[in-house]
């Protein structure tokens, strides 16, 4: 019988997982960390889109711990599903007055008639395409977020700019005004106007550097590059023109969109842990054999169990499951919705993101034609400086406001496309 028990625990600990202690070693992960960033950009300040895409999709913490989550729920379905080890006890008792030793071994087996394993098989897979599914969702919602970045980072370079020589311009002109002002030549209103005005668009360079750094520290962490990689810079420039809307994916594709596909098969683990925990209610068979030496005899037998669902009958967990079910149907619903009121809302919005950008080009463009005239006018001494510097303000303002409009639809056209799950795949 000793012998039968240590061949038991042998097979039981024999096939058992061993831990592997594995410490974070922060100065290791850091210098690694600076490495791949250096690695990636490879010396380079000015990076394309693409390229800094790439990295991000690479580097990202949040979505290098989405496919960790994945990960996790593979090789959870991978080992689910698996029957009850079978039970091994043991007796050993003495009879002192006539020195008799006895002895009973009893191993029995949880036989699965509700098939609860298979069930809870179903569950674990159901888990892992939704993992799956949130995995693309992150990626789809990061792409997205990264591209408005860039578009916003590139909008920011080109007002920078714009400020800049805006405000030497206007600094050229407070100069020539206070020098005319001083001959009697100019108002003090025309005077002050420009001064302020001076003042006003140092104030606005100012803030606009600050944007244009928190852009970029923003980027960079977007990217998940270390901090001696924040020198990077987007090689492309804003293009010219009012790009065209895109149209709205349908609700048919709509249907296909990551975020959804994760909440059905949410949803679809709820139903199936409802069903594992309605089976639960029922009695599980348990088969046993018992061999026992016995006052000098050996006795062999089969034997049988289950429990008697009286009272109990797994309520409290049916009830929780029924509840839980209810609550991913209401939460799928919400998403789908959700994707519907997008799709119509972002079409609407760039729409007339797009005709408001088309009329401050226009707007922009006459301005410029008007500010040429001017210009041409003063050189010959027909017009006053204040009133060419007035042009010029009103120009620059008008380009700004269309930058605006641009930044407005650029970002709008990137989520509707990435809304589509055929853009997304490709």
């Amino acid at each position: 019988m000793a012998a039968m028990l240590c061949l038991g625990m042998a097979l039981s600990l024999g096939g058992c997982a061993l831990y592997t202690p594995q410490p974070i070693d922060l100065k290791r992960e850091t210098t690694a960390w600076k490495k791949l960033s250096l690695d990636l950009c490879a010396g380079r300040r000015r990076m394309g889109v693409q390229e800094l895409q790439r990295i991000g999709l690479l580097l990202n913490p949040e979505l290098n711990k989405a496919r960790l989550t994945c990960a996790r729920s593979t090789a959870v379905a991978e080992f689910s599903g698996l029957w009850d080890d079978p039970g091994l006890s043991a007796e050993l008792e003495r009879v002192l007055q006539e020195h008799i030793t006895n002895g009973s071994v009893s191993p029995s087996l949880s036989v699965p008639v509700t098939g609860i394993p298979a069930i809870s098989k179903r569950v674990a897979e159901q888990y892992k395409e939704a993992d799956y599914w949130n995995m693309r969702e992150t990626e789809r919602v990061y792409m997205a977020e990264l591209d408005i970045l860039c578009t916003r980072v590139q909008v920011t370079h080109v007002k920078l700019d714009a400020l800049k020589k805006r405000k030497n311009q206007a600094e050229q002109e407070k100069d020539k005004v206070t020098e005319l002002y001083r001959l009697g030549e100019v108002s003090f209103a025309d005077f002050q106007v420009m001064t302020r005005r001076f003042s006003d668009l140092l104030s606005e360079v100012q803030e606009m550097e600050r944007e244009h750094l928190r852009q970029h520290l923003e980027l960079v962490t977007k990217l998940g590059l270390h901090p001696d990689v924040r020198e990077i810079e987007i090689a492309e420039k804003l293009e010219r023109g009012v790009p065209a809307m895109v149209p709205a994916p349908s609700a048919e594709l709509l249907l296909e969109s990551p975020a959804l596909k994760a909440k059905l098969a949410a949803y679809g683990a709820g139903e199936e842990e409802l069903r594992r925990e309605i089976r639960r209610q029922y009695p599980q068979l348990q088969l046993g054999f018992k061999y026992a030496h016995d006052g000098g005899n050996d006795k062999i037998g089969p034997g049988i169990g289950f429990n008697i669902p009286l009272w109990n009958r797994n309520r409290e967990a049916i009830a929780g499951a029924t509840g839980e079910r209810e609550i991913r149907k209401q939460e799928t619903l919400a998403v789908w919705r959700d994707l519907l009121m997008q799709a119509s809302t972002l079409f609407d919005r760039g729409q007339l993101a797009e005709t408001h950008c088309r009329e401050e080009l226009a707007r922009t463009r006459a301005l410029a034609t008007s500010v040429e005239q001017l210009q041409k006018l003063y050189d010959l001494g027909e017009i006053k400086l204040p009133e060419l510097a007035d042009a010029r303000h009103e120009h620059f303002t008008r380009r700004i406001s269309y930058l605006d409009c641009l930044s407005q639809l650029r970002e709008i056209r990137t989520k509707l496309l990435y809304l589509n799950p055929q853009f997304t795949e490709k």
